[in-house]
């Protein structure tokens, strides 16, 4: 992304996009749009050099919302112009503002986790002092494109970066803790390997995106990196004693690009060094998303694989069955 471009920001109600500066042909005002007919799930149509161009409100298009439930046009005041050739769409939004990138901006991919449908609809996450927002590619988001999801969606992201810890002091260790985070399964308690546990923080503050898998809370800043905030419980399951958990912040291993990701944890949480005594607990179904389930202090404790719980998400984005 070359910073001189700069950036396109585009408020929707009280949410804030932004697109690349080289990706917006034209900025116009509502008022140049013919209304759609209703029913339609365009907003309406603009007439650029002879060309009729579909117009459609981004806010309605990130949320999916089938055209016989959006209501009559209402609000919005501009429409930035994207695309090429036949692929020319404009975007209804409240308000526009052009911005600079300045040396100082972050720049972060979205990591693959978040799902193959978010991650191509945007670029990545932008943080302009002290505001977060959401890069549009806007070629992957046009309804009437029919385009497929990004060849390149989870390719190079997410480089290791734990792997200046300390095999002695990290590999020979496991972190037991509770969770309600995680998918529920015969065991009380899952353990994970130190090596995979950057840090055990205070609970990050997620950003939402849409069309992230269902169990993404949102993303969010660590070190400069974009992190998924993962909760696989229903949105009606959430309770506030969440906010008041610590989070782990996990890496994930090479199927899903050794991406961190970052879970609640319950306040009870210890180191263990696995031992001889440490025997695979009997009768106590495995989940799928784990390396078995063994006996720790008489619980079962099952050991998490973070790739094997995520890297359905890579297949169904490689279109292999999941």
């Amino acid at each position: 992304m070359k910073r001189e471009d700069g950036l396109v920001c585009c408020t929707v109600g009280d949410k804030q996009y932004a697109l690349r500066g080289a990706d917006v042909r034209q900025i116009v005002r509502v008022e140049k749009m013919r209304t759609a007919a209703a029913g339609d799930s365009r907003a309406g149509t603009l007439d650029l050099a002879g060309q009729a161009v579909p117009v459609f409100r981004l806010g309605s298009v990130l949320g999916r919302v089938a055209p016989q439930r959006q209501a009559p046009v209402q609000g919005g005041n501009h429409i930035a112009v994207t695309g090429e050739g036949g692929e020319v769409v404009g975007w209804l939004v409240d308000r526009v503002v052009r911005t600079s990138l300045s040396e100082d901006a972050q720049v972060a991919p979205l990591p693959a986790v978040v799902g193959p449908t978010a991650a191509s609809w945007f670029e990545a996450l932008v943080k302009l002092g002290g505001t977060s927002i959401l890069l549009i590619a806007p070629q992957y988001l046009n309804p009437l494109a029919q385009r497929k999801l990004r060849s390149d969606f989870g390719k190079g992201l997410g480089a290791p970066i734990l792997h200046g810890k300390s095999a002695t002091s990290s590999e020979q260790v496991v972190l037991l803790f509770s969770t309600p985070a995680l998918p529920r399964c015969a065991a009380t308690r899952f353990a994970l390997s130190g090596r995979q546990v950057a840090s055990i923080a205070q609970p990050l503050s997620p950003i939402p995106v849409p069309g992230s898998a269902p169990y993404v809370a949102g993303v969010a800043w660590w070190r400069n990196l974009v992190v998924p905030v993962i909760d696989f419980r229903g949105a009606g399951e959430h309770d506030d004693a969440v906010q008041r958990r610590r989070q782990v912040i996990a890496q994930c291993g090479p199927r899903v690009g050794n991406t961190l990701i970052a879970f609640a944890v319950d306040a009870e949480i210890s180191l263990h060094r696995p031992g001889a005594g440490d025997e695979r607990a009997a009768g106590v179904p495995c989940p799928p998303f784990a390396a078995g389930v063994f006996e720790v202090g008489g619980e079962p404790v099952a050991l998490l694989d973070l790739d094997a719980l995520f890297a359905p998400v890579q297949r169904q984005a490689e279109g292999i069955p999941a």
